[in-house]
């Protein structure tokens, strides 16, 4: 079955300027909480864990959910919105808003809570602004983690990737899709977080091992501002693909992956690494999208040997 572009757009969050005000409470890095102005939206930040510090981007809200408490006792992971997900978002000219905009917000955060070389992580379509940041701010972390990310999007190479793994997909799960697309209609009403809700449990099938799994407690209580989120996977990453041109990666890059994430296939990070001097990459044989939460233990075991052998 053909993934159409809007039948993804919607559901993928997983899938600017340059003005830093104050925070509303104390931006030191030891608060458990607080906000960061940039260009008039209030980016709500959370600090949970010890250990090394990982600036955490996406949501604040969502991501907190996706990792163990293990994995906190190695990490310090500062989760910080992108203004997407902002609950007191500044509407702004989406025209302007472009890869290098968005990496411009990324080092603002960065400055605002004070980390000085951390490690930054990125789950979906986070992960891969997170590697376009280090591409121009690759002196100010020390190491990348990428997780169910995109190496290419919006052409004809992702649609051949993902309609090629979706054919190899059982019956059973290819059947429970079908079913589901034919309530696409009832979604349409909805917008904001329900409609994010509604439509990421609609394709259950393509985003979790389980292809019954109700993810709808993740998204609870999170803000989503849909046009900005179309216009990220419409305009901002059309046609995109990480490594063409040839780009170098200057500080070691862990990628973890799910074998049963046909959203966003293993398949598109094929072997084009040669400028990055330390790179790993993890197939998680019984995850789809979030293997930091489906295979919990696994990856934490995986993320925790790659941090101990590279930051000790």
């Amino acid at each position: 079955m053909r993934i159409t572009k809007r039948q993804i757009v919607c559901v993928v969050f997983f899938f600017l300027a340059t003005s830093l005000v104050a925070q509303s409470n104390s931006k030191c890095p030891g608060a458990d909480s607080g906000e960061i102005k940039v260009d008039g939206s209030l980016l709500s930040y959370r600090i949970e864990g010890e250990g090394k510090p990982c600036l955490v981007i996406g949501s604040s809200i969502y991501y907190p959910r996706t990792f163990s408490t293990s994995l906190r006792q190695h990490l310090k992971m500062y989760f910080v919105d992108m203004k997407w997900f902002a609950k007191a978002y500044a509407a702004e000219n989406l025209d302007k808003v472009n890869i290098e905009s968005i990496v411009q917000d990324v080092e603002q955060i960065r400055e605002a809570l004070g980390l000085e070389m951390p490690l930054i992580m990125g789950h979906s379509i986070h992960g891969t602004i997170a590697t376009e940041y280090v591409k121009k701010f690759g002196d100010k972390v020390s190491g990348l983690i990428v997780i169910g990310s995109p190496a290419e999007w919006g052409n004809d190479t992702y649609t051949k990737k993902a309609e090629a793994l979706w054919a190899s997909a059982s019956p059973e799960r290819k059947r429970l899709q079908e079913e589901n697309w034919g309530k696409v209609q009832e979604l349409d009403r909805l917008t904001g977080q329900e409609e994010a809700s509604a439509r990421y449990n609609n394709m259950s099938p393509q985003y979790w091992f389980n292809p019954e799994y109700d993810a709808a407690w993740l998204w609870k209580d999170m803000t989503v501002h849909s046009e900005v989120t179309q216009h990220l996977f419409t305009k901002v990453f059309h046609e995109y693909n990480m490594f063409d041109p040839a780009v170098e990666i200057k500080v070691p890059m862990f990628v973890g992956l799910g074998k049963y994430d046909y959203v966003i296939p293993y398949t598109l990070w094929h072997p084009a690494y040669e400028n990055i001097a330390d790179f790993k990459l993890v197939l998680f044989e019984k995850s789809g999208h979030t293997p930091q939460m489906e295979e919990s233990q696994h990856f934490d075991r995986e993320l925790t040997d790659w941090i101990n052998s590279h930051f000790k």
